[in-house]
């Protein structure tokens, strides 16, 4: 799906959650075309190429969550939308660090069904200020056994609802991200792997997409539906009102 609806739609979503018009969602979904999602306060002007993604066909968009910028380029994108007051499942009103240490464990399980023996990261690695998300790996991340970042994560929270979002890739991203990015100076960046360098062997979205969505079954308790006429219609909102425009794309 085009990435800036996707941002409206997981937007639209954590905000059914935390008003009680929805349960805990959770979304597994890939990027088309490829696109570049930046941190909700990471520095935009002055900061990208237009022009190379313009030429590459690569999308632009902010995210509502934190972090750096991820280039959603074959990879699995996961979102979760938890209510603060009524969080379900284990959970129960977790804070922020209590909702990625429990999604840690089920992207875990995930990477398991695959085949891949992860760890969480126990703390920050690389140059916090890289503005390439896979070019350093933050606490409760995931990475490889060998400590290279697997899975990136980032978080919003509202009044009432916590939203995660976190990139699988399943190819090596190494540091092609930076060529949409105008940095200064070198970065010293922490060295990323992917799903198919772990496996040895080219795994499909859809192999990928399944492992996980059965991990995040178990963890939740999930079950399949789509998008209510009342969602739809508030993510397409949303969508036209900001994820489309400059002065969202490029606030800072």
């Amino acid at each position: 799906m085009e990435g800036r609806l996707d941002m409206a739609i997981d937007e639209a979503l954590t905000a059914a959650v935390g008003e009680g018009r929805s349960a805990q969602v959770v979304r597994l979904y890939g990027f088309s075309p490829p696109t570049l999602s930046l941190g909700r306060f990471q520095k935009a002007k002055g900061k990208c190429s237009l022009e190379l993604l313009a030429a590459d066909g690569v999308t632009l968009v902010r995210r509502p969550t934190g972090g750096h910028a991820v280039l959603h380029d074959s990879e699995l994108t996961y979102a979760v939308m938890l209510s603060k007051e009524e969080t379900g499942g284990n959970l129960g009103g977790a804070r922020k660090r209590e909702v990625y240490e429990y999604i840690a464990r089920i992207l875990l399980s995930g990477l398991e069904k695959l085949g891949i023996r992860a760890r969480v990261n126990a703390a920050q690695r690389g140059d916090i200020h890289n503005p390439d998300c896979f070019g350093s790996a933050g606490e409760y991340e995931i990475a490889s056994e060998s400590g290279r970042k697997l899975i990136g994560s980032a978080q919003m929270t509202t009044r009432h609802a916590i939203l995660q979002h976190g990139s699988i890739p399943l190819e090596n991203p190494g540091r092609r991200v930076l060529r949409y990015l105008r940095v200064e100076q070198p970065i010293d960046s922490h060295k990323p792997s992917s799903l198919n360098e772990e496996t040895g062997r080219r795994l499909s979205f859809a192999e990928v997409r399944d492992a996980f969505a059965a991990a995040f079954r178990e963890g939740f308790g999930a079950e399949d539906s789509t998008l209510s006429p009342d969602e739809e219609e508030e993510a397409r909102r949303i969508l036209a009102a900001k994820y489309v425009r400059e002065s969202w794309n490029f606030a800072y």
